[in-house]
């Protein structure tokens, strides 16, 4: 059972994530967040300590959206399968829910801006970690009923593909089209075809 103090601070976050999402990182304030979700300046210091904290919060609590998400897909018949419905989550996310992508690209930003330490990024790592179990079943389901090649190398292809699929949503979410050659080919159209050609390199 949670204690008072751990659901306050729940409270707290559930409430700072959708302003976070909505606003952004770069220009949002302490000042501000504690204005809108109405609680004191004082109070988000003692739960978090700093901005860069809150932002590490937020991005452990959408992860762990987004694990709970994957692993509440409907049950694909083979592990090919299933690994393409892995990847085009995170195409339906591009399509449904920007920001996030927006956010994460932010992240990276603030993370290398401010020089945060790998262990001050522990949780967000795990929580990263956890969503890769849920592909490692679904490639494990895939060298066993024969529908992935055999010879690729599962956390190979899981770092670069993932790194590049959300590399490009990030990229589109974050910046858009900033030049007239960018309109040439639709931003769906590119994630889309970035999934088939990293689902191609491993059916069998």
């Amino acid at each position: 059972m949670k204690t008072l103090q751990q659901a306050k601070y729940d409270l707290v976050l559930s409430s700072i994530k959708p302003l976070m999402l909505e606003n952004g990182i770069v220009n949002l304030k302490i000042s501000d967040i504690a204005k809108e979700i109405e609680v004191g300046e004082a109070t988000i210091y003692r739960y978090f300590g700093s901005k860069t904290n809150i932002v590490i919060e937020v991005g452990v609590s959408l992860w762990e959206d987004i694990f709970k998400e994957i692993n509440n897909l409907k049950t694909k018949e083979t592990g090919y399968a299933s690994v393409k419905g892995f990847f085009n989550f995170f195409l339906d996310g591009y399509k449904n829910n920007r920001e996030v992508f927006t956010f994460l690209d932010e992240f990276d930003s603030l993370m290398v801006k401010e020089k945060v330490s790998k262990e001050a990024l522990q949780d967000y790592d795990l929580a990263l970690y956890n969503v890769k179990s849920l592909y490692d079943g679904f490639f494990s389901k895939g060298l066993a009923d024969n529908t992935i090649k055999k010879d690729i190398n599962p956390d190979e292809f899981y770092y670069t593909t993932t790194h590049m699929i959300l590399g490009i949503c990030k990229r589109l979410a974050a910046i858009g089209a900033i030049l007239s050659s960018d309109d040439l080919v639709q931003d769906v159209i590119q994630i889309k075809l970035g999934i088939d050609i990293c689902m191609q390199y491993i059916k069998n």
